[in-house]
């Protein structure tokens, strides 16, 4: 077997570890014996638990767990990938996905180099992030009535027809072994829980969503006011049944935290995702070092940002992760990455290697990105001298061109802005615009940067992101 069976302690509580380090390395040494170059396993443990309530019922509860694990062999410049739940089955996989992977690299155009490496400490360790209530000793109960203090609050008026809370959390387990000596084991949890609030008077019917949560145990959870959550969704809802439809044409537009880290998000960290710059589809191909935004605009993206959402401990390709500066003052600094583009690019690798789950390969991923806070007060010292112009708060999604540099994103409720003052509750907020002009068009930041609601992040694989800032004024915006 390849899982191990001799004696350890219990790798599902976060020690220990899964794969038979004594089966596993000579199977990848074998792959170096038929010509590899590299080759590593990687091995994913996903402890899982959903439940949901619909209008106060409970609709659902599931409790999961699953091992998958994926094979990457490179050779002759090409990747050959095989990923299974038989984990028993891999080291007889080694020869096959050799010769895939030469199979891969004969078809490739003799003008396009092939893959190469950045070179990375080779590390043997074991890194867990305990967490005060671990996610795995929540019991059903507590589940229910945590979405119940929800529901309650949310469900207090008779235009409220519908309420649905759902809930997530996980506890992740890794191990990544490959031919170079790299040995690590790391583990850390995530926990969520949300709902949307629809209501109706009429013919007219609205929604409004949230979310709380990220990586962490149920004390992120105990902290939170989950009645307010409940409540605050309530009063939205309804505020859009009377709101008016939101002006459209350029003018000063003010996001909450939520959206200018769906703008972030968008605009500027997909376009940095290196992979996409080496394949020709990003607007900032060719720009580092230059000013592409305001002076006022600085970004990170921080997986060390305990509590985000995207936090994690070490990449999927074995890289310790830090702090990613995209941005300084408008120049644009870096890239995210992972080994093949730091190589490609002549960077330092930074651990932006992120798949799914084990049955994925690594992809260029963003974590928790944000822009940092500016010199402004608050809302009041952003607001008082637009006489006209929108004040959007709260993500209903956003989409990007990153080869073209637009995008779009639209807000679930927002205000008009009159001589310095929120006056109308408005609806139907969208802004669009090209990212390259818009960053050069931020002339405000409040100081209060912070991660906004935790979210999710679609690019062939799904993985959770969080994002924020300050509140963020960007004159002469596309709103529509």
């Amino acid at each position: 077997m390849v899982i191990a069976t001799r004696a350890q302690e219990d790798p599902s509580h976060g020690r220990g570890h899964l794969l038979d380090r004594d089966k596993i390395i000579p199977a990848l040494e074998l792959a170096l014996a038929e010509g590899a170059q590299y080759a590593e396993l990687r091995l994913v443990c996903e402890t899982t638990n959903s439940a949901s309530l619909r209008d106060g019922k409970l609709h659902s509860a599931i409790p999961g767990q699953e091992v998958g694990a994926t094979l990457r062999i490179l050779a002759d410049g090409a990747w050959g990938v095989h990923s299974s739940t038989d984990i028993a089955s891999i080291p007889s996989q080694i020869e096959s996905t050799v010769r895939l992977a030469k199979a891969v690299a004969s078809r490739r155009n003799s003008a396009d180099a092939g893959v190469c490496l950045a070179e990375v400490p080779i590390i043997k360790d074991e890194l867990h992030w305990h967490t005060r209530k671990d996610v795995r000793e929540i019991d059903l109960e507590t589940r229910l009535e945590m979405m119940g203090q929800i529901h309650a609050e949310a469900n207090d008026d008779e235009r409220i027809i519908s309420v649905r809370c759902g809930w997530s959390d996980e506890h992740l387990h890794h191990e990544l072994l490959t031919s170079e000596g790299m040995d690590r084991t790391w583990s850390f949890q995530r926990i969520m829980t949300n709902t949307m609030v629809t209501a109706r008077d009429g013919d007219d019917v609205v929604s409004y969503r949230s979310r709380t949560g990220g990586e962490g145990g149920l004390e992120l959870l105990d902290a939170t006011d989950l009645g307010k959550m409940g409540r605050t969704c309530r009063e939205s809802a309804l505020r859009l049944l009377s709101a008016e439809r939101a002006p459209s044409g350029k003018m000063t537009l003010v996001a909450d935290r939520d959206l200018t880290g769906v703008y972030i998000h968008e605009a500027l960290g997909h376009p940095c995702e290196a992979d996409l710059v080496a394949a020709g589809d990003s607007c900032l191909e060719g720009k580092l070092g230059e000013k592409i935004g305001s002076e006022l605009v600085t970004v990170i993206d921080d997986p060390l940002i305990r509590g985000g959402y995207g936090a994690y401990p070490i990449d999927d390709e074995g890289v310790d992760t830090r702090t990613k500066t995209l941005i300084v003052n408008g120049v644009l600094m870096d890239y995210l990455n992972h080994r093949e583009t730091a190589h490609k690019f002549n960077l330092i690798p930074n651990g932006g290697a992120r798949s799914q789950d084990g049955l994925h390969h690594p992809l260029v991923r963003m974590s928790n990105t944000m822009i940092m806070g500016g010199n402004h007060r608050d809302l009041d010292e952003l607001i008082e001298d637009i006489d006209y112009g929108v004040f959007a708060c709260g993500s209903r999604g956003g989409q990007v061109d990153t080869g073209r540099g637009s995008f779009q994103f639209a807000a679930q409720e927002a205000w008009l802005i009159e001589n310095g003052e929120l006056t109308k509750p408005l609806k139907d907020v969208s802004v669009s615009g090209m990212t390259l002009q818009i960053l050069k068009q931020v002339d405000g930041l409040t100081r209060d940067a912070a991660l906004a609601a935790p979210g999710f992040c679609g690019k062939g694989q799904t993985v959770p992101v969080g994002d924020g800032g300050p509140l963020m004024r960007i004159r002469d915006a596309l709103v529509g």
